[in-house]
């Protein structure tokens, strides 16, 4: 009898132990930003597989890659699927070689430490939104009003 009272109460402490840490733990991501690129918003789309979002482990804003390509004139020069190594130019001719998985980028064949590695969370490549953008020559501002993240992007154009 004292057995079987021993082996209940370890099974609902155990229990409940697991559901009080399972609500304490946060969404890994989170979506509230908005993003501009000289002052003017950028529309990620309402129904977008890939909308940015801010990991909250690294507090890296991520955006989708294409997003570096078409607004910050960069432009995707080589996806390889194998190594999942996507390589970006910026139009002075500088290199970015980041791989999915991976916390180091290639500057023009030097090694940069980033904080966040770039990631696939859908179907979608995301990448760190501050160092992409910086190497293809732009400024980034950042502004937390309550639950949103508010990034301006400036860049020379």
């Amino acid at each position: 009898m004292m057995k079987k009272f021993f082996t209940g109460s370890v099974f609902f402490i155990f229990s409940l132990v697991l559901s009080v840490q399972a609500s304490a733990t946060k969404h890994s991501y989170n979506y509230t930003i908005n993003v501009q690129v000289n002052g003017v918003p950028i529309n990620f789309g309402t129904n977008s597989d890939s909308p940015p979002y801010i990991e909250n482990a690294t507090n890296t804003a991520f955006v989708p890659l294409r997003f570096v390509s078409e607004n910050l004139g960069g432009k995707v020069r080589d996806w390889d699927k194998n190594s999942q190594q996507v390589t970006i130019e910026s139009k002075n001719g500088t290199v970015i070689k980041l791989a999915i998985g991976s916390k180091i980028a290639y500057v023009n064949d030097e090694e940069k430490m980033m904080l966040a590695a770039p990631q696939i969370p859908t179907t979608r490549v995301q990448v760190p939104l501050r160092i992409v953008s910086e190497v293809l020559g732009a400024k980034v501002d950042t502004q937390k009003i309550g639950e949103t993240l508010n990034v301006n992007i400036t860049t020379s154009n």
